[in-house]
């Protein structure tokens, strides 16, 4: 009877429910932060924000602790955004999938609003699927474009933005292969009305005539 109350109560047992509170804690705030906060924040700063430019891009590694990645192409949050009132939020979404051993990854690319692509070695535009899927390998070297607006007509966009994935190989610092995903701003067709910026700091696809004109 005299040791029963040390079977109830036991410090290394205190510690490893600390331990998995603060743990527990410290994902749901991280949790709360990517999926409220950060798309919240985001949505109320595109008045701050400058417009993208033909060329603007982002590289992505896809970290060693995880085997997924997102990458978003928005409105007025996301990877890139576009700050253009013919794009929705997360209007093309891709998700790089890691091989469990390898640089090997699958890209699965779902949309949420009209998106023409042009896989690697297609010579033509064509309307995209709900979801479409490439491999790695078809664009080391090689480009996959989508443009994206807010409608199509005869399988055309006669505004849009022009996004290019492509990847390479590159060695880390730790003499590990890794791979790399280039997102590049390809097009801005026919460009943005800079006079035309809402209260949100949202604009229109336009050409800025020129003071002579």
């Amino acid at each position: 009877m005299f040791f029963f109350p040390a079977l109830l109560y036991s410090p290394k047992l205190d510690l490893f429910l600390i331990v998995l509170a603060i743990v527990s804690f410290v994902g749901m705030a991280f949790f709360f932060y990517w999926e409220v906060f950060r798309p919240y924040s985001a949505k109320m700063r595109p008045g701050q924000m400058e417009p993208p430019e033909e060329g603007d891009f982002a590289e992505i590694v896809v970290p060693e602790s995880t085997r997924y990645y997102k990458f978003t192409v928005g409105q007025s949050y996301g990877d890139i955004v576009t700050l253009c009132k013919s794009i929705q939020d997360e209007h093309l979404v891709f998700v790089l999938k890691k091989g469990k051993e390898t640089e090997d990854y699958d890209i699965f690319i779902h949309r949420n609003g009209p998106v023409l692509v042009k896989p690697p070695r297609m010579q033509f535009f064509t309307k995209m699927e709900s979801e479409e899927k490439l491999e790695s390998h078809e664009i080391i070297g090689q480009t996959a474009f989508f443009r994206i607006s807010d409608k199509i007509n005869r399988e055309r966009m006669t505004q849009y933005f022009e996004i290019g994935l492509t990847s390479s190989f590159f060695i880390n610092k730790m003499g590990k292969e890794r791979m790399k995903f280039i997102f590049t701003v390809q097009k801005i067709h026919p460009g943005l009305a800079l006079r035309s910026r809402d209260k949100k700091g949202i604009y229109s696809f336009g050409k800025e005539r020129s003071e002579e004109e």
